[in-house]
């Protein structure tokens, strides 16, 4: 019982799924992949209004209809568009289990048509994949439900059948149930383990590894290059602070500056702490509005009211990234603000440095204090 009521309450970063699926190259194959099976599925639609006896019915026929007229420009959504926005894959979900039980229970011949049923498990498929347990358990039911009405309408409508009803029900409650609630439990704790390694448990931000897998996620408009901009932070003296004051109170300050980077540049900008006393931001926005937010958290830092009011030198670079090669427009775009922020430390710390041209041999920056 506790180990239901853990897997209930476990949290679910939809997200952060998506991100993850995208950081290792599976994003791109899934999307394909179901739109290629909405496809599948308007053509076995097709087909059945070809076969005497299952379309014969007017419900029937306008559920049968109904699927092929919408899944093939659903299908053609997944394989054009972006990936769905958690409101939109929800809906997704919705979509796919109302039409299939409205043509289940509306089509001719619910004993031939009760091991279609197991069509269900595609769907749920996809809301182990990616969503949690309260989805999982509304569809699940919902399949259920469907499936019971239409063994109960096979049972009357063909009592000479009832053994191969009954068998046609343990297939379908084995198909349907047994692999998905046994995966998605297993999965759901995997992958809350797996989060905390994307995560530094010091700060709560990202670490290099989570950083990786959420610049694949950055909002770009599908398919389009976009003006991304970061900075690079790292306090100054911070090997000061901590002989004067110990480990424990640098930890803190540690801490400080990362709440103080996030209220700076909250979500959708992507925050990472790279490491030591050094942080990075990346976001699509333009260089103007970075710089101004890095000049305030800068100010925000030198807080004389702490206990050891501490510096930073911060380092800003823009450039145009190319969607379809995030990361290493991203790594370059990072090493450019590193060199910024160390050119701000050169000139005595406490100041944002915007990195103007790679290519001058001093890694020339516009400096401001």
């Amino acid at each position: 019982m506790n180990s239901l009521r853990q897997w209930w309450s476990l949290p679910v970063d939809y997200g952060w799924n998506v991100a993850y699926a995208r950081s290792q190259r599976g994003l791109s194959i899934t999307r394909v992949l179901i739109g290629i099976f909405c496809w599948l599925y308007g053509t076995a639609a097709a087909i059945a209004l070809t076969i005497p006896g299952l379309g014969d019915g007017t419900l029937g026929r306008w559920a049968l209809w109904f699927t092929v007229i919408t899944t093939f420009p659903v299908g053609s959504a997944w394989l054009i568009g972006g990936w769905p926005k958690w409101q939109m894959s929800i809906a997704f979900v919705l979509y796919a289990d109302i039409v299939l039980a409205a043509v289940l229970l509306s089509v001719d011949g619910p004993s031939e048509i009760l091991p279609m049923a197991a069509l269900f498990t595609v769907m749920g498929s996809y809301v182990v994949g990616f969503h949690g347990p309260k989805l999982f358990t509304a569809h699940h039911v919902f399949a259920l439900v469907t499936t019971a009405a239409l063994y109960v309408s096979a049972l009357v409508d063909g009592r000479e059948q009832r053994l191969q009803t009954n068998l046609y029900l343990i297939m379908l409650i084995l198909v349907m149930f047994s692999a998905p609630l046994i995966c998605h439990p297993l999965l759901m704790l995997l992958r809350r383990d797996a989060t905390g390694a994307f995560y530094d448990p010091l700060t709560g931000m990202r670490n290099r590894r989570g950083f990786d897998a959420a610049i694949g996620n950055l909002e770009f408009r599908s398919g389009s290059d976009a003006s991304v901009t970061a900075v690079v932070i790292d306090i100054d003296n911070f090997k000061a602070v901590n002989d004067r004051y110990g480990h424990e109170h640098g930890d803190s300050v540690i801490r400080t500056t990362a709440t103080r980077i996030l209220e700076a540049f909250p979500a959708p900008a992507i925050t990472v702490r790279l490491g030591g006393e050094e942080f990075a931001v990346v976001c699509v926005d333009d260089r103007d509005s970075v710089i101004e937010r890095s000049e305030l958290l800068r100010i925000r830092l030198c807080d004389k009211t702490d206990r050891s009011p501490l510096t930073a030198s911060l380092g800003v670079a823009e450039a145009v990234v190319e969607a379809r090669d995030i990361e290493a427009d991203i790594n370059d775009l990072l090493s450019r603000a590193d060199q910024a922020m160390y050119q701000a430390k050169r000139l005595g710390g406490d100041r944002v440095a915007l990195y103007v041209d790679h290519s001058l041999p001093s890694g020339a920056v516009d400096e401001r204090q």
